[in-house]
């Protein structure tokens, strides 16, 4: 018996043996990149791939989806790789910034972008890939490039049909959009909800045609649409419309997955206006369709030719890059930034700016001023009715208007009051310009006739120490203990910077009622080492910052600072000045006015 189970465990021990030496053959095999790879009989890689999403049940009878050419090598993100001038890697070409201005109000192409009001992420990286844009610091005075475009931003059906849009979320979500909508000046909001994506499409050609170009009073030879998910590269899209044009005014090309689901479109201006005024006789009968799709097959069915429709493909973006052509013009469908880059670069995305490089933006003056919602959501309201104002005034003069928000957001993570973002926001902005003009958010250009450079010239003349140059210029109003930080003007020097600086290692006043960082202000520039820059307007309200109660009909800047929320008395008040009223006692109650300020007035 005890032979027998030796037997049986030199057999077992053999067995086993074998079985080990197999598996190590196999992996060799798989590991050895010279040869070929191992897969089930009858099978290949490409066939034990998952079905693409609407494919159907994955029937192993289909023929397999394309592969990318056998030319191409795989994507890689190696650094070394892609910066080995790969053609098999293209990376996204260096921003190359127009030099040389469009006078003419004449445009190539007019790129319309729809997207939800919540995809603020998007919006970035299309600003950025597309067109060169990283953030606001340096805007486009104007357009006066080769194209111009605008993001046609909507609202969503599930506002109040999903668990996850709770107040407090939904609050936030308003907040960053507010802030968006005064830091960039590039979006047409409307107040209507969709479910697909492509519905609006149609009223966002609409908007385009017959508002925004006739309101602009230019010319755009073609129309450009996609939504926020697309990556999309745009000069491949013009080439191709070039190679297709033949002669036909009327032109549409659209590119997507199958011709009912177009990622983008490119529409020659006259075709968009065609279309436009046959939408009734195009959506007839095609009511579940969007108008571009709706349009496709409207011109495909004529018999004369007035529009010529070219349906080219895109991928749609499902996980592997290999997969994606790098001829493509267009990728589809889009979430994550993490793919949004190599996806760029695969297709080779070079971004088009909207805007030339002004070579005397150093030598002028910006408009500065907070873009940031409080959780109380006071300024909510009046908070783009006061940034519209004062963007009025900086293009009226030729100046710049940047609105910062993210400087203040900060400030929650170093626990000082969030008012301390104006001074990060100003030390941010201040060296792209030579001088800046801060504005608090409550604070409203009353008189838009007034030429901050007046006031500039005047503390320079006032200054009674010539040998120092003026850096900084503030004013302290007649019944206040310091001065008011709400309005300032900076230039930009190396003295300036230091003061700032300096300001911001005050930590007494970080979190100091009821001052904040307007009491680190006023501390640094009493001490002696830092006097000499600066020039106050002391005791003086009406030269570059008002109250309400000492206003009267000419003054600069009206402050609206009470111990309650302003955002009432700021909207009145710009709708006084906008219907040419006069604002005089807006914002002011009398058992209020101290008898000073009533003698003020009066003078």
């Amino acid at each position: 018996m005890p032979i027998r189970r030796t037997y049986w465990a030199i057999g077992l021990v053999f067995f086993m043996l074998l079985v080990f030496s197999h598996r190590r053959g196999s992996y060799a095999n798989d590991d050895d990149s010279s040869g070929d790879r191992s897969f089930p009989p009858g099978g290949s890689q490409r066939q034990q791939q998952r079905p693409p999403p609407g494919g159907g049940g994955g029937d192993i009878h289909k023929k397999p989806p394309p592969g990318p050419p056998a030319s191409e090598k795989p994507y890689t993100r190696d650094p070394a790789v892609l910066d080995n001038n790969n053609n098999n890697n293209p990376s996204a070409t260096s921003f190359k910034p127009l030099t040389v201005p469009n006078t003419s109000n004449h445009y190539d192409s007019l790129i319309i972008i729809p997207t939800s009001w919540t995809q603020f992420q998007n919006r970035v990286w299309v600003r950025e890939t597309l067109f060169g844009i990283k953030n606001n610091l340096e805007p486009c005075a104007r357009y006066n490039g080769n194209i111009i475009y605008k993001f046609y931003i909507y609202g969503r059906s599930t506002w109040l049909k999903s668990g996850i849009y709770t107040a407090q979320y939904m609050q936030a979500q308003v907040r960053s959009l507010h802030g968006e909508f005064m830091e960039f000046d590039d979006w047409h909001f409307t107040n209507r909800t969709v479910e697909n994506r492509h519905a609006v499409w149609g009223d966002a050609l609409n908007w385009a045609v017959n508002t925004f170009v006739p309101q602009e009073k230019i010319k755009v030879d073609k129309v450009i649409l996609f939504d926020s998910t697309s990556i999309v590269n745009v000069e491949k899209l013009e080439n191709l419309a070039k190679q297709s044009t033949s002669g036909t005014s009327g032109l549409l090309m659209t590119w997507g997955e199958t011709p009912t689901t177009p990622f983008a479109a490119l529409i020659s201006f006259p075709a968009a206006t065609q279309i436009l005024k046959s939408r009734v006789i195009i959506e007839e009968n095609r009511a579940f369709m969007d108008l571009i799709t709706a349009a496709t097959l409207y011109y495909n069915s004529q018999i004369t030719v007035t529009v010529k429709v070219v349906q080219g493909e895109a991928p749609l973006w499902q996980g592997d890059i290999d997969q994606v052509p790098s001829a493509s013009a267009v990728i589809g469908m889009v979430h994550q930034l993490e793919d949004w880059i190599p996806l760029a670069q695969r297709i080779a995305v070079q971004p088009i700016s909207p805007c030339a490089v002004d070579s005397t933006r150093n030598k002028k003056i910006a408009v500065l001023t907070s873009s940031y919602i409080y959780a109380d959501m006071c300024m909510a309201e009046a908070a783009l009715p006061s940034a519209d104002n004062k963007r009025i005034y900086a293009e009226k003069h030729g100046h710049y208007f940047i609105a910062r928000s993210a400087e203040f957001a900060q400030e929650e993570y170093r626990h000082r009051q969030r008012v301390w973002g104006k001074i990060g926001a100003i030390q941010k902005t201040l060296p792209h310009y030579e001088w800046l003009l801060w504005m608090d958010m409550d604070a409203i250009v009353a008189n838009l006739d007034q030429d901050v450079r007046e006031i500039i010239r005047k503390a320079e003349e006032l200054n009674e120490n010539k040998q120092n140059e003026v850096s900084i210029i503030v004013s302290r109003p007649l019944v206040d203990k310091m001065l008011n930080a709400g309005v300032m003007l900076i230039k930009n020097t190396d003295w300036s910077r230091r003061f700032l600086n300096e300001v911001q290692r005050r930590k007494t006043w970080y979190n100091m009622r009821p001052s904040y960082e307007q009491g680190a202000i006023w501390d640094v520039m009493r001490d002696d080492n830092w006097t000499s820059g600066v020039y106050l307007f002391d005791r003086d309200v009406h030269t570059m910052n008002t109250f309400p109660s000492f206003y009267k009909q000419g003054d600069f800047i009206v402050h609206f600072a009470p111990a309650g929320c302003p955002s009432v008395p700021v909207i009145q008040a710009l709708g006084n000045i906008q219907s040419g009223d006069s604002i005089v006692g807006v914002g002011v109650e009398d058992k209020k006015v101290p008898p000073k300020a009533k003698a003020a007035v009066a003078a």
